[in-house]
């Protein structure tokens, strides 16, 4: 690796948000007696406050400092928690700061006793994410929409509140992958931020370019990794990697995605690896490997080899080596220009149309899996009564009523595809397409999907709906006991004179 390349990426990220933990000391031990004797007696002398119990609690909640445990029918708190049940009574992958429950890990129930009584005092850890409510396609007007964060989320720090989300952040610990699975960008790394990483990487890349200036010198490999166990073996180690190599470190691996990846292919790496070096043994990064085969799919589709996005899960360092010098290369391409920006649909359309400028394969529409976040609306003209359900529930501004016209809009660009105007659609007229469309001028325009003719009421003729939607209407309804004669022809009147005839015939003698 280049001393240089290494050094001009260096920048201090301090946090901008703190959460902060405050811990008296006050452990709750919980196992057989066996375990609370033996654990107990290497806690004596520490300043810790134990309190045991052979039975186990009904639930705990909370996190440093702050855990509530339900135990035998009454309710108290404590700071920390050794859980030495083979069941852990709080079951997210990854536990709460403050809990620990070894198993029957000696090596961790070792370091679980070393580390608690330092736990006393003020800590305070970053807050890693910044959330925007006001684009979040979670859900509308009580409509499931997407739950992808909920679902990635190992320390289940993040609970629906309604139309959005709301993350604990004494609960996250930042692994990111909820950002990498947000198809909004609602959901967004704080720890660098995604400009920051993105003009980080562009300096380092152009330092290697600076001094690899013979056209033959093999293009930059970017390694990916954490600032824990990788970052270790790779200080150790760095002499045994290829000068191509540039390491980009990072919090935690899943803090960057599919947006970082393309943007580094874009800006004239060969490659990238994301390295999980077994800094944290629970976490499976699934997620992480998902939005890689995605970002993998895209690039195949638009003709680049398989497979310049690689996973490597393997936590030695000969294992990480074999595979940088085995993984496939991009050709050489013009280098893009572009800076980063802070958002991250804005930047993955920025990366993938310079990739395609100049990609082996010419394609104008690439069509996409199920579960991506690009994509267009299909209507059945015939069903769609022009009700703007759809509308109504868009969280993205995507879908358009036509103001004062019976019109059905859409902008490509802004899609997200939650599925929640498909959902809302009482007439199922409206179809998904996952797709990304390369004439972004386009994708961005306002597109007419459906249009109707306008109905007047047969009373005053006042404009006020659809012809289908009322056509619509008195088909399904002439046949019910409630809506017989003069009462199926009110349904073709306006509000006003629907209220005038209602009244008329309630006064009129029988």
């Amino acid at each position: 690796m280049h001393n240089l390349v290494q050094s001009a990426g260096h920048i201090d990220i301090m946090p901008v948000d703190l959460v902060e933990f405050n811990s008296a000391g006050r452990l709750l031990v919980l196992g057989t007696d066996q375990q609370i004797a033996t654990v107990s007696s290497h806690l004596e002398l520490t300043s810790l406050e134990l309190i045991t119990s052979p039975q186990r609690p009904t639930k705990i909640e909370g996190w440093l400092g702050k855990f509530a445990v339900e135990l035998e029918a009454k309710t108290f708190t404590v700071d920390l928690v050794l859980d030495l049940f083979d069941q852990a009574v709080i079951k997210s992958k990854v536990l709460p700061l403050g809990y620990f429950a070894p198993g029957d890990n000696g090596q961790a129930l070792a370091e679980a006793l070393q580390q608690l009584p330092e736990l006393i005092g003020t800590f305070d850890k970053p807050r890693y994410f910044n959330y925007k409510p006001s684009i979040c396609a979670h859900s509308r007007r009580q409509l499931a929409g997407c739950s992808q964060c909920l679902d990635a989320c190992p320390a289940d720090a993040i609970i629906s509140t309604g139309d959005t989300v709301s993350v604990n952040p004494s609960l996250c610990q930042g692994c990111g992958s909820c950002t990498t699975v947000c198809p909004s960008g609602a959901m967004s790394y704080a720890l660098p931020t995604l400009d920051v990483s993105v003009n980080r990487l562009r300096i380092m890349l152009q330092a290697y370019f600076d001094i690899e200036t013979d056209a033959a010198s093999p293009l930059p490999q970017l390694l990916i990794h954490d600032l824990n166990n990788a970052e270790i073996q790779i200080e150790a180690m760095a002499e045994q990697l290829p000068a191509n190599i540039i390491a980009f470190s990072i919090e935690e691996i899943g803090g960057l995605g599919m947006p970082f990846w393309m943007s580094a292919l874009a800006l004239g790496a060969g490659g990238v690896t994301v390295w999980d070096a077994g800094s944290h043994t629970d976490h499976d990064w699934l997620e992480l490997q998902q939005e890689i085969i995605k970002t993998n799919d895209m690039l195949s589709g638009i003709g680049y080899d398989e497979n310049v996005v690689n996973w490597c899960g393997q936590y030695d360092f000969p294992s990480l080596k074999k595979q940088l010098l085995s993984a496939n290369q991009m050709p050489a391409i013009k280098r893009a220009t572009f800076a980063g920006v802070d958002d991250k649909r804005r930047v993955i359309s920025l990366a993938l149309d310079h990739l395609h400028k100049q990609a082996p394969k010419a394609v104008e529409i690439l069509a996409l899996a199920d579960n991506a976040a690009f994509g267009e609306l299909k209507i059945d003209t015939q069903a769609c009564t022009l009700c703007h359900s759809c509308v109504s529930v868009c969280p993205v501004g995507a879908v358009l009523d036509g103001n004062d016209k019976p019109q059905l809009n859409f902008i490509e660009d802004l899609c997200v595809q939650c599925g929640l105007c498909e959902t809302a659609c009482p007439e199922d007229a409206i179809t998904l397409i996952p797709q990304y469309l390369f004439n972004r001028e386009q994708a961005r325009k306002v597109r007419l999907l459906h249009e109707e003719p306008i109905f007047n009421c047969i009373s005053c003729d006042k404009p006020f709906a659809t012809k289908k939607m009322i056509d619509t209407m008195t088909e399904k309804l002439k046949g019910h006991s409630m809506f017989q004669g003069a009462a199926l022809e009110r349904l073709k009147m306006c509000e006003d004179c629907r209220v005038k005839a209602m009244f008329k015939a309630e006064r009129s003698p029988i």
